[in-house]
């Protein structure tokens, strides 16, 4: 996939800087498929935290409110995801 979380973070893991990202994502189709992965991991991991990390449970209909209630906390403490994951500086 062109535009993908390894994309967005390369080796290290966190989040490349605005420089080395465009590098990375070269056009909006890139953007898109990255977004899309994001999307779905976001919410994969949220019915995770809903249905208490219980595979059985996620494999039936999710708890939509509880899940949508996950991802509006995540959405609010963005800032502390981004801080928690690190950002590239530089070149590192």
């Amino acid at each position: 996939m062109a535009g993908s979380w390894r994309h967005m973070t390369g080796r290290t893991g966190r989040l490349l800087n605005n420089e080395n990202f465009c590098g990375m994502i070269e056009n909006l189709g890139d953007a898109y498929e990255a977004a899309e992965e994001c999307y779905g991991m976001i919410w994969y991991l949220a019915a995770m935290m809903a249905t208490d990390m219980n595979w059985d449970k996620l494999m039936g209909p999710p708890p939509r409110a509880e899940v949508l209630a996950v991802i509006a906390e995540a959405q609010k403490h963005y800032k502390d995801g981004l801080r928690l994951g690190g950002v590239q500086r530089g070149n590192e």
